[in-house]
């Protein structure tokens, strides 16, 4: 028979074991999900490119947009900054880029990875 001690370090062990358990398949399900991979976009003036001599003479306001390929609704949209860059967290996958090019781009993202676009504005 188990004494009084023993019992109460069962009542206390048993919840722990369950808590630890819970958060370890809690931890196996996000190494599952692959991380999202990005897209940044920098867009450059050419007139300031030519009168500061400064190749990444940022763009301000610069928008640009992604679209799903499929269905061509809006996945994000933004403008660039200061520095002439805009970036996007997304998941996995094959997208259509607007504002990065004079034509729409396909882009495809690998988890974990950055696609890079440098546009020049003429």
């Amino acid at each position: 028979m188990a004494s009084i001690n023993e019992q109460a370090r069962y009542r206390l062990l048993v919840p722990l074991i369950l808590i630890l358990l819970a958060d370890a398949a809690a931890c196996s399900n996000l190494q599952s999900t692959p991380p999202d991979g990005k897209i940044s976009v920098q867009a450059v003036s050419w007139e300031r490119v030519k009168k500061l001599a400064e190749p990444d003479a940022g763009l301000i306001g610069h928008k640009v947009t992604i679209l799903n390929p499929q269905d061509r609704t809006v996945i994000a949209s933004a403008t660039t900054d200061r520095s002439g860059l805009t970036e996007f967290d997304v998941p996995q996958g094959t997208y259509t880029l607007i504002g990065a090019s004079d034509e729409p781009q396909s882009v495809q993202v690998q988890p974990g990875q950055t696609v890079k676009f440098k546009l020049v504005v003429h």
